[in-house]
């Protein structure tokens, strides 16, 4: 059996009284400290980091996923469903609110495969929730929110400001929230684009598939039970059936599209 290392003892012992060993003993090595914890990791779990997001939005007036869905403007509600065009104002649902769960969230960037490199555009992004645990959980330098409603954009820029405050947004990360029509958003710069399209138009994502098929940088395309219309630039990669806020028990068919054709003209 090895022998204890004397300096070793000799060391904690005049660590105890306040000393400093300055003693080297023949046949001990020295062994460097070890680096000290970081408060927290770069990245966080999905449970950590939507456990971190929900006490955000706890402190936030009618934020909450049940407040949008019982409390949406009047006048938002049908300044969203014309946006879908003529089937958005006869159904008159598109304004509807819902998010997948954390841990759908986590399964959904983890089959993306979301790296530093990417881009992340969220489509009808309500409060910014999935673009915030994508943040926190994965090494996305940037994401971008699109959202209509201007009561749910002004409520995740509030939790934005919070997180930055409270120093849970990682350095050099990125999250930008625009209240706007996603028809008119640019996609210069996205690689991946989610939409949770559940009440998306035909007409809409007719519209929107052109647009993306113009996004040079754009190689996957992620959405939650209502796909795209047949079109030549995407295809289903696969699909699978998720839990969302809706049905955490049955869950969700979610589509992952990969790109089949260059960038249109």
């Amino acid at each position: 059996m090895r022998k204890p290392c004397r300096f070793r003892i000799l060391s904690l012992l005049a660590l105890g009284l306040g000393l400093a060993p300055v003693l080297l003993l023949p046949g001990c090595k020295v062994r460097s400290a070890p680096a000290p914890m970081a408060a927290r990791p770069a990245l966080l779990s999905w449970r950590v980091a939507s456990a971190y997001l929900e006490d955000i939005f706890a402190k936030i007036p009618n934020s909450s996923i049940d407040d949008f869905r019982k409390e949406t403007p009047e006048a938002e509600r049908d300044l969203v469903n014309a946006s879908h065009g003529e089937a958005g104002i006869k159904e008159s649902n598109a304004h509807v609110y819902g998010e997948p769960t954390a841990v759908t969230t986590d399964l959904m960037l983890a089959h993306l495969k979301i790296t530093e490199h990417d881009v992340l555009y969220d489509f009808g992004c309500g409060r910014g929730f999935f673009l915030m645990q994508a943040l926190l959980t994965t090494p996305l330098k940037k994401a971008v929110g699109v959202e209509l409603a201007a009561s749910r954009v002004n409520i995740g820029k509030v939790a934005h400001q919070a997180m930055l405050a409270e120093g849970l947004m990682p350095a050099g990360k990125v999250l930008e929230l625009h209240e706007q029509d996603m028809t008119q958003a640019t996609l210069d710069d996205a690689t991946v684009v989610y939409m949770d399209s559940v009440f998306f138009s035909d007409e809409l994502l007719t519209t929107m598939a052109k647009r993306m098929s113009r996004a040079r940088n754009l190689r996957s395309v992620v959405m939650i039970m209502k796909g795209l219309p047949p079109n030549p630039w995407f295809e289903v990669e696969s699909t699978q059936r998720l839990k969302m806020s809706w049905s955490p028990r049955f869950g969700s068919d979610v589509i992952f599209y990969k790109r089949t054709s260059a960038p249109a003209a």
